[in-house]
């Protein structure tokens, strides 16, 4: 077997609305309507299939990579009160060494926003 790209990663998500507006206006992510009924945002090359669940038990973290320097990211999230759990730090990730933050949606999903170096 030889897996080419992932398609999609499924977010749990307990106020459908208030996290599809939160991923478009924060990540400016197109929302789309996928062929399973559910809602996403098309980053391209795969998904992020946002589910609906009454409660979200188990937050998932997954990572973004941004375009834009990293003083204008963390500006970014304050101007839209984003939940920042961890400052702006230098680390080496999965690929490469990065600038990176991490912030939660509305539903304790953790993100790390990453800016390559």
């Amino acid at each position: 077997m030889n897996i080419r790209e992932i398609e999609y990663i499924t977010i749990p998500v307990s106020d459908l609305e208030a996290s599809l507006r939160f991923y478009h206006e924060v990540f400016d992510l197109r929302i789309v309507d996928l062929p399973n009924g559910d809602k996403g945002a098309d980053l391209n090359k795969m998904f992020l299939d946002f589910r609906k669940e009454d409660t979200v038990d188990n937050p998932i973290s997954f990572g973004l990579i941004a375009k834009d320097k990293m003083a204008d990211i963390k500006a970014h999230l304050i101007n839209y009160f984003v939940d920042i759990v961890d400052e702006p730090t230098q680390k080496t990730e999965v690929r490469r060494n990065v600038n990176s933050i991490t912030i939660l949606d509305p539903d304790k999903n953790r993100i790390e926003v990453n800016e390559f170096r």
